[in-house]
């Protein structure tokens, strides 16, 4: 579920990405260290490395400028599909467990019309498997286990299933919030060149990817601070605002198997009673 924190670790990388397109280990676009970061400048740190020719770029989200946008909650929609990784394949009367062991799913054989469930261990082969199920069946009907194969020699209907988990997710609230990046250089000749390959670059990107959702990414304003140059720190603030879903999310299981329940209602005598007839 992306936070406040998640777009902030985007917008880094992204910026980092515009002011080193070839990778850190390559220098910069504008030839200068470039340090890029989340938060707020430590001052100290920040004069010692201006004075070092090196360039920051802070990224800050705004305090009182979060906009919310939307409250209401959306329809559940499937975010990961089940990975079943174990299979069970049915040949006349034997059912071969195969594939590989993972955790949690279901192997379930409907046989008869009665189902038989057994949830995997982590610890589990293909052997133990077919022998759980087996042992299951076996309670009501011949069935054995040799190997990972399972053999029921009576059974009229056989029909092997495997169910996993799979993860669902819904939008709670859309809301927007503004950052800063703030680029910090000691001269305009270091800070504007940064400035406007960065402002392009954000520009240019509509869509902030993030861990689970793509966010839109707008252009609000900037300006240049330059009542600190006596100090030798010049400044230049674009505000972009990054509008994001906050996603509730819940654990879904395959149903592999369906049991129905069936109360018996009041006899036809009690709901129309046979009157007597008398000559």
């Amino acid at each position: 579920m992306a936070d406040i924190s998640d777009v902030s670790s985007a917008l880094v990388s992204l910026v980092a990405g515009i002011a080193y397109p070839n990778g850190t280990s390559q220098p910069s676009v504008v030839g200068h260290d470039v340090l890029v970061y989340g938060g707020w400048p430590n001052p100290v740190q920040l004069v010692a490395d201006l004075k070092a020719n090196r360039i920051h770029v802070s990224v800050f989200p705004q305090p009182n400028m979060l906009r919310i946008v939307d409250t209401a909650f959306s329809d559940w929609s499937a975010a990961a599909t089940p990975a079943n990784t174990v299979t069970l394949t049915l040949a006349g009367q034997a059912v071969t467990v195969g594939g590989t062991i993972s955790t949690p799913q279901n192997a379930a054989l409907l046989v008869d019309g009665k189902a038989y469930v057994y949830a995997v261990q982590a610890t589990d082969t293909l052997t133990t498997i077919a022998s759980a199920l087996a042992a299951l069946v076996a309670v009501d009907q011949a069935a054995t286990a040799s190997g990972a194969i399972v053999t029921i020699p009576n059974a009229k209907y056989i029909s092997p299933r495997v169910g996993g988990v799979g993860i669902s997710q819904r939008e709670t609230r859309r809301q927007e919030q503004t950052f800063m990046v703030s680029v910090w250089a000691n001269c305009y000749d270091q800070r504007d060149p940064i400035a406007g390959l960065i402002d392009a670059g954000l520009s240019n990107t509509p869509h902030l990817a993030l861990p689970d959702q793509s966010a839109a990414l707008r252009y609000r304003n900037s300006r240049q601070d330059d009542s600190q140059q006596k100090e030798r720190i010049y400044r230049r603030d674009l505000m972009y605002a990054v509008e994001f879903s906050t996603l509730g999310t819940r654990t879904d299981y395959q149903i592999t198997v369906g049991v129905e329940n069936i109360t018996a209602g009041p006899s036809l005598d009690a709901q129309f009673p046979v009157k007597a007839i008398v000559e």
